[in-house]
C-alpha cells in the first residue's frame, strides 16, 4: 500500500494495519461497516497494548470481524473469527438468558426463593427475606465478590470454588444487607445462580447452556470446556506484567459467573440473536431478559458495576446505560478471566452491537477499550 509522504506516523501505521486485517475478508456489502470501524479497531489495539486483539462488529444485516497482533507473543498468527479466547464474566449474560428462558416457559418465576432449587442446601437470609432468582442475577443478594479464600502456590486457582466449598460456605455465610436493597458485583452469587438453574431444569449447568442457548444458534466454540483441536486455537492469555498465564480450566461450578470460552464468530451469532427483530419464537425470552429490574438511584449502595461505563440500571446480568448524547440506550457486560479482557455492549433499539477481547490484563486500558466500543455503538446506531 503507497502512503502520501505527508501522513503522520500514527495514522499511515492504522491504516496499514486495517489494510492487512482485511486481506482476504469477502462480503462486498460490509464494505461500509469496515470503513467505518478499521481505523478505530486499530486504534484500540494500539492503545491497549496487548499482544492481539480481536473486534467482532453486527448493524442490521452485516458483520465483520477484524484480528489484530498475536495469538501469543511470537507465534506470528493474528487471531481471527476462529480464535478461541475466554470471555470471563461476559458468561454471566448466558446465565441470565437462561434464566429469562426458563420463565417464559414457567418453570421458574424470578421472584422465587432460590432454596426452592436447590434443596438441602443452607441459605443465609437477612431481615427475613429470602434470596431469589432475581437477587442473584442482579448481584443484590448480599454475599461477597468471591469465595473467601486463596489458592494453594502452584495449584490450579480454580479448584478451591467447587460446588461443594460453595454450600460449606453457605451454611455459615452472613449477607452484607437485606436482599434486593442493595447490590455489589458478586461471581459468588452467579455461582449460585448456576446451581439452582440446573436443579430447575433438572440437568447439569453445561447441558442446560448447550441446549437452550448455544445448540440452537450454532455457537459450536462456545461452552464450558474445550477438546483438543479447539486447544490448538486458544489464544495465550497475559498478566498484568506480560508473563503467560496458565491455561487452567474453570470448574463447572463457575459456568455461570465467569468460565466460558467462546469466539468472535460465536459472539456474532449472540448479538444477533439478541438485536433480533424477526424471531418471534425468541421475543418472549428477550423482553425478560433486556428488561431492567434494578434501578441504581433506589439502591442503598451500587458497588463493582462501572468498569464498562457509568450503569444506570441492572438487569439480568446485563447492565444499562441510558441514552447520552449521541449515544443511545445500551446493554453491556465486562469480562475478565485468566489473562484475558472482554467486553460487549449493544443497542438493542438500533441493532447494532461490538464484542471485543484482548489477551492481557490491563485494567487502565480496559477502560478506554470500553469507551472505544461504546463510542462505536454510537456512531454506528446515531440518534
Amino acid at each position: 500500500m503507497r502512503l502520501c509522504r505527508r501522513m503522520p506516523l500514527l495514522p499511515a501505521l492504522l491504516i496499514a494495519l486495517v489494510g492487512a486485517s482485511f486481506a482476504g475478508e469477502a462480503r462486498a456489502d460490509e464494505a461500509s461497516l469496515r470503513d467505518a470501524v478499521g481505523l478505530t479497531a486499530a486504534a484500540m489495539w494500539l492503545s491497549y497494548k496487548s499482544p492481539g486483539l480481536v473486534l467482532a462488529v453486527v448493524r442490521g444485516e452485516d458483520e465483520v470481524v477484524l484480528g489484530f497482533g498475536e495469538t501469543a507473543k511470537g507465534s506470528k498468527l493474528e487471531p481471527d473469527g476462529r480464535t478461541l479466547l475466554r470471555i470471563g464474566s461476559v458468561s454471566k449474560a448466558f446465565a441470565g438468558e437462561l434464566l429469562a428462558s426458563l420463565a417464559a416457559e414457567g418453570k421458574v418465576k424470578l421472584a422465587d426463593s432460590v432454596s426452592k432449587f436447590l434443596p438441602g442446601v443452607m441459605l443465609p437470609e437477612a431481615g427475613a427475606r429470602p434470596i431469589t432468582l432475581v437477587d442473584l442475577v442482579t448481584h443484590s443478594a448480599g454475599f461477597p465478590r468471591d469465595l473467601p479464600g486463596e489458592a494453594k502456590p502452584g495449584t490450579n486457582p480454580y479448584d478451591r470454588f467447587s460446588w461443594e466449598n460453595d454450600k460449606a460456605f453457605l451454611a455459615t455465610a452472613k449477607l452484607a444487607f437485606v436482599p434486593g436493597t442493595a447490590a455489589s458485583y458478586s461471581n459468588l452469587g452467579f455461582d449460585l445462580l448456576g446451581a439452582a438453574l440446573a436443579g430447575a431444569a433438572g440437568s447439569s449447568y453445561g447441558e442446560l447452556l448447550k441446549t437452550r442457548i448455544t445448540g440452537p444458534l450454532g455457537m459450536a466454540d462456545t461452552g464450558l470446556r474445550l477438546d483438543e483441536i479447539q486447544k490448538a486455537r486458544l489464544m495465550t492469555g497475559y498478566d498484568f506484567d506480560g508473563n503467560a498465564m496458565e491455561p487452567f480450566e474453570a470448574l463447572e461450578a463457575q459456568g455461570a459467573s465467569g468460565g466460558m470460552y467462546s469466539t468472535a464468530n460465536d459472539m456474532v451469532r449472540f448479538m444477533r440473536w439478541h438485536l433480533s427483530r424477526n424471531d418471534p419464537a425468541g421475543d418472549a425470552v428477550r423482553v425478560i431478559d433486556h428488561a431492567l429490574y434494578l434501578q441504581r438511584d433506589g439502591l442503598k449502595m451500587a458497588v463493582g458495576f462501572d468498569e464498562g461505563g457509568k450503569t444506570d440500571a441492572i438487569g439480568l446480568a446485563w447492565l444499562a446505560m441510558m441514552p447520552e448524547g449521541s449515544r443511545p440506550f445500551i446493554l453491556q457486560k465486562t469480562g475478565g478471566f485468566q489473562g484475558f479482557m472482554s467486553y460487549m455492549a449493544f443497542a438493542p433499539s438500533r441493532g447494532v452491537g461490538v464484542f471485543v477481547a484482548v489477551n492481557q490484563f490491563n485494567f487502565a486500558g480496559f477502560t478506554q477499550l470500553a469507551e472505544a466500543a461504546n463510542g462505536l455503538v454510537a456512531q454506528l446506531a446515531p440518534r
